[in-house]
């Protein structure tokens, strides 16, 4: 879009700001997994018909690349920005659309170490401003506890677990097969986890893979149905929130 574009459709405009990660993923999975599968879900958000007049009003902004992925520092790939220096990212960004009369958004994040320091920056970015509404929303959140038995059933880690597993492959395999080594999705061993964190991490509780939980069983048909989830359960609220 160019400048006078914006000017003229900033009044309905919905922004629609993707957040992700660079982290390693497995030996599998490319480091931007995690804005891969947000980005891929936002693409399908604008064209599903279900989305009726909202997805001509949705603009997808240059996501965030770089956040917060502190617990992979230990792996070659991970890219990190400090978690004050994402709050005040997000606020900017958010703060500069409102300043330029674009006064709604969606912010749809695919990382979970980030969403405390977006969230904050929500709010700042918010704060004193009683004509605008931001919707933040993490993608899994929108996917069912039914689904996810009738999928994985006893090979379910839960999602503290799900990290280049089962739902990351799957979505990826019905994103971007192409970017997908399932030759290499191989878990080996995984240390049982602490249940508090130290800091610098010490090499006994790193994962020698990188993942969390394994992943086979995992596919392009249940990343698609994943991702239906996802669409079905969000693309309503959008809808209601910004009618």
């Amino acid at each position: 879009m160019t400048w006078k574009d914006i000017e003229a459709e900033r009044g309905e405009m919905v922004a629609l700001i993707v957040s992700g990660s660079v982290e390693q993923h497995g030996p599998h999975l490319p480091t931007g997994t995690d804005l891969y599968i947000a980005m891929g879900i936002a693409d399908r958000i604008a064209s599903l018909p279900e989305a009726g007049d909202i997805a001509a009003r949705l603009v997808l902004l240059p996501p965030f690349f770089h956040t917060y992925a502190k617990e992979s520092d230990g792996w070659r790939g991970t890219l990190n920005l400090d978690g004050n220096t994402l709050t005040l990212v997000a606020r900017d960004i958010i703060k500069g659309l409102f300043r330029q009369g674009i006064k709604r958004a969606v912010l749809l994040n695919g990382h979970l170490e980030s969403y405390s320091f977006l969230l904050e920056g929500i709010e700042l970015a918010t704060e004193g401003c009683g004509d605008v509404q931001v919707i933040s929303v993490n993608w899994w959140d929108f996917i069912g506890d039914g689904l996810i038995g009738e999928l994985f059933a006893d090979r379910w880690p839960g999602w503290v677990a799900e990290h280049a597993a089962l739902t990351e492959t799957s979505i990826m395999l019905a994103l971007h097969p192409e970017l997908v080594r399932e030759e290499l999705a191989e878990a080996g061993f995984i240390p049982q986890p602490l249940p508090y964190k130290i800091f610098p991490q010490p090499q006994e509780v790193r994962l020698p893979s990188g993942m969390y939980a394994p992943a086979e069983g995992a596919s392009a048909e249940i990343g698609e149905r994943l991702i239906s989830e996802v669409l079905r359960n969000l693309v309503p609220i959008i809808r209601e929130r910004f009618r």
